[in-house]
């Protein structure tokens, strides 16, 4: 019976390491394009940025729309001094969200959020922005 228990613990603790490490990549991943997509925004860059974006905000929303939903959401904070992330969450299956605590040049206390859905083709891709700023 003990060797039973020992066996099926053991067997779950290497499943759940291997899931560990699998939710570590793709987190690591998911990040990675987060901040891949930031950068393009930083950059002014709407068009990249949507051409980076899921599937379904492409299908939903056009690059036209989707440059101004952008550049209205920012007009106002001026220039990235700087970001630094805040947390990740799970925001359901096949979506992580990652907040950031940045500084603009109008804005020192901005929170950032952007969502990232992991595709089909098993990348992993923004569906989500939101900023929150101070003022």
């Amino acid at each position: 019976m003990k060797t039973i228990v020992s066996a099926v613990l053991t067997a779950s603790l290497l499943l759940g390491a291997t899931a560990m490490a699998q939710d570590t990549k793709d987190t690591a991943a998911a990040r990675a394009a987060a901040e891949s997509w930031l950068k393009l925004v930083d950059n002014g860059d709407t068009g990249a940025a949507w051409r980076a974006s899921s599937a379904n905000v492409r299908k939903d929303t056009n690059q036209f729309f989707w440059g101004s939903i952008i550049n209205v959401s920012r007009a106002t904070l001026g220039d990235l001094k700087s970001r630094k992330l805040k947390g990740s969450s799970e925001k359901g299956k096949g979506q992580l969200a990652f907040e950031y605590d940045s500084k603009f040049k109008s804005d020192s206390n901005v929170t950032e959020t952007v969502t990232t859905v992991h595709e089909k083709d098993g990348s992993w891709r923004v569906s989500g922005y939101n900023v929150s700023a101070s003022n």
